[in-house]
Parts: structure tokens; C-alpha cells; sequence
């Protein structure tokens, strides 16, 4: 019969090799930046890295999640490898929500509305949208949203989700420039706010001690603030290279994740970064 099904192109058998996670590095990142549950995740070496840092998300999601929880999802390549590697038939009455509205600078298949639909599929969860932008031109425009009926019930369920899934940016990272980039700051600004920011998460930028960078930025997003997340009873953080140094930390001292997924190349990076004389080859 399963030979039958298979023939019949009814059922795919994929071989999935398991994650690999570095013991004494996670426990380090987890005392140096003080979140309780930290995962470095070795790659193999027939596998990509973001897939494999996305299985291992994927898994943390899926290991405290009950039935009638909610998800709140924000937007990036690294949730978009977590999404594909998130399966399960067993859970029910799940609801997929956004964090934040859409990017226009961003391509639709890592956006926080594509994530939360394909997020929403894969768990036969409701997926509730959030339409709307993300950054808007002024207060104005942005209250007046916020007084959409629409609008303001995701935001009032994306406020109680259960867990949340952030993909953290960092200066220098393409991905944060783009988000920077829907603000379209002139370059004094720009300049001055570079020199203190550290990272993003949801559109929301933050210096390196995890404070938010611009009060006049956040007050043009539509979305979830940096407080609101923080209180999300769950939420995993995901990041990936050595360039997110900055973000990750800043994330730390802000409290905002309290699990978190990286790679050895990130994990290294934000060791030399807070103890440099600990650094060794992983």
C-alpha cells in the first residue's frame, strides 16, 4: 500500500537529518547574555544553514505550543525557513497573527503576512491578517489607522499571543536597511541615528543597551511595540551570521527573547564581542 501510494505521488518520504546544537557555546551565549534557553546550531554539511537554524526553530515552536494558542509572526528569511519546517496535524483551534503591517521594500514570500498565511497552512490553524503598511508618514495617519476596527483587533490579538516569532536585524545586515529605508529619513538623521543603532525586531529599532533608538520613528509604525512584544509569554528570536552581532545583543539587553536560535558564525561573533579573550574555534 505505501508503495502504491508513493508510485501514485500520494506520499513523499524525506529523509531529515537531526539538528545539531552546540552544547557548551549555547551555554555560554545563555550566561553572557542572560536568556535561559539558548540554541547554537551547527550546520551539516549538506545542509544550508538558514534551513537548519529553521528546523530547530520550528521544533522550539512546536515543543510548548497547546491547543487554542495564538502566534504572532514578524517577518524575514530565517522565520521564512522556520514556516517551511513547521508542521503538525495534532493541534487545534491555533491562530496565526502578524506583529506588525507589510514592508513594501520587501520581498512578498518573507513578509509578515505570506509567513503568517503559509505559518497558518501548515498548522491547519485561522490565520488573521494585518492590513496595513508598516511605516507610515506621519501620527496623524497612523492614529487614524489604528482606528480601523480591523486594524486594531489584530493588534489586540497579536498583544495576547501565547508566542512569537521574530526574526532579529542588525546594522549592517541588507535586510534591517531595507526596513530602515520605508522611513525615508534624510541623511543628517540618518547619519546620527546610525551611530546608535544596534537592531531591529518587527520594524521596532533599538540601541545596543536595548533601548528604542527613535521615539519619532516608532511613533510612524503600525505594529506592535518593543514593550509589547518583551510581553508576549513566549518569543522566539532567530538569527543568522556573524553580522547580527549587534542586533542579538541589543535584543539581550532588552529583554525581548527568551528563546533563542543562531548559527556557530553569530554565536562566535557576539562572544568575541562581550568576552573576547573566551573566544575559541568551534
Amino acid at each position: 500500500m505505501l508503495s502504491d501510494a508513493k508510485r501514485f505521488g500520494f506520499v513523499e518520504i524525506k529523509i531529515v537529518s537531526p539538528t545539531h546544537k552546540h552544547e557548551s557555546l549555547s551555554q555560554q551565549l545563555s550566561e553572557l547574555l542572560k536568556i535561559k534557553d539558548v540554541q547554537v546550531i551547527a550546520t551539516e554539511s549538506n545542509d544550508l544553514t538558514l534551513n537548519t537554524i529553521g528546523r530547530a526553530a520550528a521544533s522550539a515552536l512546536l515543543k510548548d505550543l497547546r491547543d487554542n494558542q495564538t502566534i504572532a509572526i514578524s517577518w524575514g528569511r530565517g522565520l521564512e525557513a522556520t514556516v517551511v519546517n513547521t508542521h503538525s496535524e495534532t493541534l487545534s483551534g491555533l491562530k496565526v497573527t502578524q506583529l506588525m503591517g507589510s514592508l513594501s521594500s520587501v520581498s512578498t514570500s518573507v513578509s509578515a503576512e505570506e509567513l503568517g498565511r503559509n505559518l497558518a497552512k501548515n498548522l491547519n490553524a485561522q490565520f488573521i491578517p494585518f492590513l496595513s503598511p508598516i511605516v507610515v508618514n506621519s501620527i496623524k495617519v497612523r492614529d487614524s489607522l489604528l482606528e480601523e476596527e480591523s486594524i486594531a483587533k489584530s493588534l489586540q490579538l497579536a498583544r495576547g499571543a501565547h508566542v512569537a516569532l521574530v526574526g532579529i536585524g542588525s546594522t549592517g545586515s541588507s535586510s534591517s536597511e531595507m526596513v530602515f529605508s520605508e522611513f525615508k529619513i534624510n541623511k543628517a538623521d540618518r547619519e546620527e541615528l546610525f551611530s546608535n543603532y544596534a537592531g531591529d525586531v518587527a520594524a521596532r529599532f533599538y540601541k545596543k543597551d536595548g533601548s528604542p533608538l527613535s521615539a519619532a520613528m516608532d511613533s510612524r509604525v503600525i505594529g506592535l511595540t518593543l514593550e509589547e512584544i518583551k510581553n508576549i509569554p513566549r518569543v522566539i528570536g532567530v538569527a543568522s551570521g556573524a553580522e547580527k552581532v549587534a542586533g542579538v545583543v541589543g535584543a539581550a539587553n532588552a529583554g525581548l527573547i527568551d528563546t533563542l536560535i543562531v548559527d556557530l558564525a553569530c554565536a562566535n561573533s557576539v562572544v568575541k564581542s562581550l568576552q573576547p579573550s573566551a573566544v575559541k574555534s568551534a
